[in-house]
């Protein structure tokens, strides 16, 4: 049994999993967003991932989770605006929720800056510029397992700074 990294299966097989995906969604832009999901549950997943031969198909699966998950999601999306469209009421936005919705950027925003800045500059440059993982790595000379690996860690640690919002 050996370990192998998210890298390694990502340089292996990353030419395989865009024509995968893209013969599934034809779009450019969605066959990236699903790429780079793919690399993050790789990420997640190798230091528990061990594989005995049949790294392919690993990678493989999750690509296609990964598809399939994005399929329900607009699923819902679409029967949601179906609802809307046949006259169905919209529930009504609470009077505070603009308030609510001011504290939690200003939140946000605090549990950014206290990142450290490895993981700040990867949420920066992915949510300000809205730039991909790839691109991200590439600008900050930094291998992709990397860049993936501080995201992940950034959104822990972001996500527990905004407990008290859930």
């Amino acid at each position: 049994m050996r370990h192998i990294t998210a890298e390694h299966l990502l340089a292996e097989h990353g030419p395989a999993l865009r024509r995968f995906l893209g013969a599934r969604c034809r779009d450019a832009d969605l066959m990236a967003e699903l790429l780079q999901e793919v690399a993050a549950r790789l990420v997640t997943a190798a230091p528990r991932l061990s594989l005995n031969g049949n790294a392919r198909g690993y990678v493989f699966r999750v690509a296609a989770n990964v598809w399939h998950d994005h399929l329900r999601r607009e699923l819902v999306r679409r029967r949601a605006a179906v609802t809307l469209d046949a006259g169905e009421p919209a529930l009504a936005e609470a009077a505070d929720a603009p308030l609510l919705a001011r504290e939690l950027r200003a939140a946000v925003r605090q549990a950014i800056a206290a990142l450290p800045s490895a993981q700040r500059d990867v949420v920066e440059l992915r949510h300000r510029d809205g730039i991909t993982f790839q691109e991200i790595a590439d600008r900050l000379d930094r291998p992709l397992g990397t860049v993936l690996t501080q995201m992940r860690a950034a959104l822990a640690r972001i996500s527990t700074a905004l407990e008290n919002y859930r």
